[in-house]
């Protein structure tokens, strides 16, 4: 009996260690999953906020270009309507002669050619369709120079020094280019701020 009291002391005593076993095996294992099941949670949260601040990035990114692309788009547009409008003043200009205050017209451009001249002797160049207005005009206005039809133009006339190293441009052509490129610097300002 005594060794079945032995044996059975020493199963009771088995028991209560495999019992104690498998319960701290089941505290570390409880211990092991909710560690896990935090470091997942992290590993989750993180990948989440990198998700979100890649998607930021890209989203900032995408609306930068998508706003370069608008400004740019507004630019062409723009710069459409810029020459749209020169085209458009330039094809009017054209027939400024047709108008019955060319004359007028000539004679402003006339008076100021010679105002930029100086003293010094000049020669006026003019289309050849302007020959006799600007002849009759320099008649009233008792000047005398010599006058050139060497220049195929919309209208007005240019100046130059009897050797043509200075000459002074006040043709519709030159006129409505100072005008664009004027134009240009202030739209391209108000553009830029």
């Amino acid at each position: 009996m005594a060794y079945e009291n032995l044996l059975k002391s020493v199963e009771e005593s088995a028991e209560e260690k495999e019992r104690e076993l498998r319960e701290n095996a089941q505290k570390q294992a409880d211990a092991i999953r909710r560690e896990a099941k935090k470091l997942a949670e992290e590993v989750v949260e993180r990948t989440v906020r990198e998700a979100e601040n890649a998607a930021d990035i890209e989203r900032n990114k995408q609306l930068f270009l998508a706003k370069g692309k608008i400004k740019e788009q507004a630019l062409m547009t723009r710069e459409k309507m810029f020459e749209t409008a020169f085209e458009m003043a330039g094809q009017r200009l054209a027939v400024v002669r047709q108008d019955g205050k060319y004359p007028g017209i000539f004679r402003r451009l006339l008076e100021e050619t010679i105002s930029a001249t100086g003293e010094g002797p000049f020669v006026i160049h003019v289309d050849p369709r302007d020959f006799d207005l600007c002849t009759k005009m320099l008649e009233a206005m008792k000047v005398s120079c010599e006058i050139r039809t060497d220049l195929p133009c919309m209208g007005g006339l240019s100046a130059s020094s009897p050797d043509g190293h200075i000459t002074i441009s006040n043709t519709i052509e030159s006129r409505l280019e100072r005008v664009r490129e004027h134009k240009r610097r202030e739209i391209h300002a108000t553009l830029v701020g």
